[in-house]
């Protein structure tokens, strides 16, 4: 008798450790469109059942690691309370002052400044809304050295008290270089992680291997939140000096997201990129992707949600293989819309249920 329940317990941890996942969830940068990131979360738990999207991994870059050190201080499990966080932290910031000019200006930043604006105001607000709590899960925050031209990536685990660097790790990769200061660390000036990689997938997949032995058993979810199309600009001749800044990094990250995914899933052919989820229309209320104003968070929150639950209907990849497509489309020259084509797609698959 005592043999056979010895057997049963072994089969039970057998079948346990061979159905053990490690889920992540990768963000990349994009200004305020943040928003985005989070109503993507928001739809995903709203939509999934909670252990679809108990993440064990989170990694950000830019925009991606203030909302990646939101939701650290959740265990991976704690879905509604988390999705119920990052919504409020991103629903109240246009009452705050997000970034400012420096005591003489503009101009006090080109010459004087690592940055043209000042991001103590928001260093502060995220700190306070943060307050002591700890680390609940692994997560990863992407920088770049830019002393030796270097991705450096900031990795935390779950702790008794909170990281004293944590919050640095996460504004470090949100300097975006030119527009904020830069963070030094050690010999290390750190800017934004987006400078090189704007979704780090290898990270998220990296961190799951501390968890599964197989990539087979790592589930990977991603969003990004630049621009669904780079729009013809026929009045360029038009911009400013910091318009035409925030153009090309616009144009680099709408091209490195989806090239940072192509290459991830021939790196990491076994790993299950589930989930990839990009703005399916417009955005943007501003020309200056720096735009925090309840304007543009609640479009990010109404399309962000829409996003996720249409990725879900997709199912795995579905979303992906429309993107691509699109993506496609744009290179030839085609006017396309991707919004079109996921209600196309949509319309197909319940066609063919």
């Amino acid at each position: 008798m005592k043999l056979l329940l010895l057997v049963l317990l072994f089969c039970v941890i057998s079948v346990s450790a061979d159905t053990k996942k490690c889920r992540a969830l990768a963000l990349s940068g994009g200004g305020s469109k943040g928003a985005y990131e989070a109503a993507v979360y928001v739809g995903l738990v709203n939509n999934l059942p909670a252990e679809e999207v108990s993440y064990d991994v989170i990694t950000g870059v830019s925009a991606g690691s203030l909302n990646t050190l939101g939701l650290s201080v959740f265990e991976p499990s704690d879905v509604v309370n988390s999705s119920d966080f990052i919504f409020a932290l991103w629903n109240s910031i246009s009452d705050y002052t997000v970034y400012k000019n420096w005591p003489l200006g503009i101009a006090q930043g080109l010459f004087k400044k690592s940055g043209i604006f000042d991001l103590a105001p928001g260093f502060d607000w995220v700190s306070e809304r943060l307050g002591d709590r700890t680390v609940k899960r692994k997560v990863s925050f992407a920088t770049v050295d830019a002393n030796a031209a270097e991705y450096v990536v900031w990795d935390y685990n779950a702790t008794d008290t909170q990281p004293a660097d944590i919050i640095e790790s996460a504004f470090a990769s949100s300097s975006i270089p030119g527009i904020f200061p830069h963070r030094s660390r050690g010999d290390k000036v750190l800017i934004d992680g987006g400078t090189v990689w704007n979704l780090d997938l290898a990270s998220a997949i990296r961190r799951c291997r501390e968890v599964v032995d197989d990539d087979k058993d790592i589930i990977v979810d991603m969003v990004l939140c630049g621009d669904h199309k780079l729009d013809r600009k026929d009045d360029l001749d038009r911009y400013s000096t910091l318009d035409h800044l925030m153009r090309s990094i616009e144009v680099h990250q709408f091209y490195n997201g989806m090239s940072d995914y192509q290459s991830s899933m021939i790196l990491f052919p076994e790993v299950d990129f589930r989930y990839f989820i990009a703005p399916s229309e417009s955005i943007n209320t501003a020309l200056f992707p720096l735009d925090f104003t309840q304007k543009q968070v609640d479009i990010c929150f109404e399309v962000g949600q829409k996003d996720a639950k249409n990725s879900i209907k997709l199912g795995h990849g579905g979303y992906a293989k429309v993107a691509m497509e699109y993506v496609k489309k744009l290179r030839n020259g085609e006017d396309v819309y991707l919004r079109t084509m996921i209600e196309e797609a949509l319309n197909k698959t319940q066609a063919s249920s």
